[in-house]
């Protein structure tokens, strides 16, 4: 079960500037943090500011009646301080005096509470959360997006937030009904109801949002399980998301994100334009679920194709038309989500074949947006770009986190690229463009002839069999070529034209195979067989 929640830092108090003579009321307003309970003894401490005026401000911050060197950013609008030693168990007075020439200060005070067990510093992270961060950010290295940095607060956050879910196993039973995003203050392990709050327990002041997976993998592995979720992808392309912490307890993940300033629109497409690894069907798995208004369609679907527009002047988006067409030009039937029939939707859109994409096959997408601002401006866009998918399941995802830098700068080409897959004859795997992949059969030596598995053969070159008992053959399927191996007869067929041969496809045991010397007549490949390593090589 997948289920995102995303909060954001909001709400302030509004309030006027008192000038000390006549002239023009500035505007101003500001909230504080933190305000409660906070489990570490060294928090930062933050007040937000947001004011017409436009001069620098003389100010200060006071902690417990004594001044501190609080750090003012004009382009954030925060004044922080962090203390370079542990605050003691109890509450905190922290006061905040500001002053413009000409007007009033303005003065707040608030307090907050370090708790009895609150924690020093904080856990490095391990080596799987390491692996994690990493595979985030080859995601955003795909996209040419700035990678993020790991925030040891957003770790102790999301690695605690795991605990609590683990330890009241939330949502392990169909009768758990909670959210895997929030927590009950009646159960072990509460420190925060909403990620915000948990944020802020461990000394975190900036907007928080979270993606949780109750999911037995890594958390690399969650991070591509999340990517291909519509609905989580989100975050992941946020281009002005800064921060991450990530943690793992049991089969729980959690990832908190945090931005910052986020004023001009930017649009985000994916898969990204270029790619020749796009997965080709996804399965679900996901709430909220995108075929929740699609209720007469079932899964699995074609890959999900989003367009989602970053930035806090977007109002709304919408579709006003939507195309993907194959390598023949020919159209695919879509399902479309958007906020006009889907609640869960304001800025972006998600577009789902109804069936899955070929592998190996070229796509064109063009999309035709209309985005509105708070301004009630408008403006349309059309979108158009290209990708290809990839030979095999989970090609791309291996070869991206094997060396993102290098992937983005050879597998993003609006170029065909050649695949190569091949065959150890001695060996218990295959390898499709560099990547292994556990043989089902071993090939097979045969008077001297090698046969290798047609099953393997298939899933190696991105093709579809079926065995048919009638005339005991089996059929191999590839975009436009369809293939007849006879195991009774020295024929085969392509397209419905019959062929002779002298080395058909055999049945040995109950399993269908094709010998090396066929692979070439018969896929139009380039067949070479390496004598000192006993490998196959197919180039297609």
């Amino acid at each position: 079960m997948l289920l995102l929640s995303l909060v954001l830092f909001i709400g302030c108090t509004s309030l006027v500037f008192p000038p000390r003579q006549v002239a023009a009321a500035a505007s101003y307003g500001y909230e504080v943090a933190p305000q409660e309970i906070v489990g570490v003894t060294k928090p930062t401490i933050t007040f937000y500011f947001k004011t017409t005026m436009t001069a620098i401000p003389a100010y200060t911050m006071y902690l417990n009646g004594e001044p501190v060197t609080a750090s003012y950013d004009k382009e954030k609008g925060t004044f922080t301080y962090t203390p370079d030693y542990s605050l003691k168990p109890g509450l905190q007075n922290v006061r905040m005096s500001i002053t413009y020439r000409g007007y009033e200060p303005v003065e707040a005070s608030w307090t907050f509470t370090v708790a009895q067990d609150a924690i020093s510093d904080f856990t490095a992270a391990n080596p799987e959360q390491l692996d994690g961060f990493a595979a985030l950010n080859d995601y955003r290295l795909l996209y040419g997006l700035p990678t993020v940095k790991m925030n040891g607060r957003l770790n102790a956050s999301a690695t605690a937030h795991a605990k609590y879910l683990d330890a009241n196993k939330i949502q392990q039973s169909p009768d758990s009904m909670e959210s895997l995003h929030e927590e009950n203050p009646n159960k072990k392990g509460f420190f925060g109801k909403s990620p915000l709050e948990r944020g802020a327990y461990f000394g975190y002041t900036s907007g928080v949002g979270e993606d949780a997976a109750f999911y037995s993998g890594t958390i690399s592995q969650v991070i591509d399980v999340l990517f291909d979720a519509p609905y989580h992808r989100d975050p992941f392309l946020n281009p002005y998301i800064k921060e991450v912490g990530v943690g793992k307890v049991g089969d729980y993940t959690i990832i908190e994100f945090s931005s910052e300033s986020d004023t001009p629109d930017k649009l985000v497409v994916s898969p990204v334009e270029g790619d020749r690894y796009v997965p080709t069907s996804f399965k679900g798995d996901e709430q909220p679920d995108p075929l929740r208004v699609h209720t007469a369609q079932t899964y699995p679907v074609g890959y999900p194709i989003m367009a989602q527009y970053y930035g806090s002047e977007v109002k709304k988006v919408k579709l006003l038309s939507a195309e993907l067409l194959d390598s023949s030009k020919k159209p695919f039937d879509l399902l479309t989500n958007t906020p006009d029939n889907d609640s869960d939707l304001t800025n972006g859109v998600i577009v789902l074949p109804r069936q899955p994409l070929q592998f190996d096959t070229a796509y064109h997408v063009k999309l035709n947006l209309q985005v509105t601002h708070r301004d009630g401006s408008m403006k349309t866009e059309v979108k158009e770009w290209d990708f290809s998918t990839e030979p095999a399941d989970q090609i791309g995802k291996k070869k991206l986190h094997q060396n993102a830098t290098v992937y983005r700068q050879s597998y993003l080409t609006l170029n065909p690229i050649s695949h190569t897959a091949s065959f150890g004859l001695n060996a218990n795997s295959y390898q499709v463009d560099g990547i292994d992949f556990p043989m089902n059969l071993s090939p097979a030596i045969v008077e001297g002839s090698s046969y290798l598995y047609i099953r393997d053969l298939a899933a190696a070159l991105g093709a579809s069999v079926e065995w048919n008992e009638q005339l005991r053959a089996v059929v191999y399927t590839k975009k436009g070529l369809k293939v007849t191996l006879y195991t009774t007869i020295n024929e085969y067929e392509i397209n419905g034209v019959t062929w002779k041969t002298d080395t058909p496809a055999k049945l040995i045991g109950e399993s269908t195979m094709v010998p090396v010397r066929l692979l070439a007549e018969v896929l139009g490949a380039k067949v070479d067989y390496l004598d000192a390593t006993r490998t196959v090589k197919i180039t297609y």
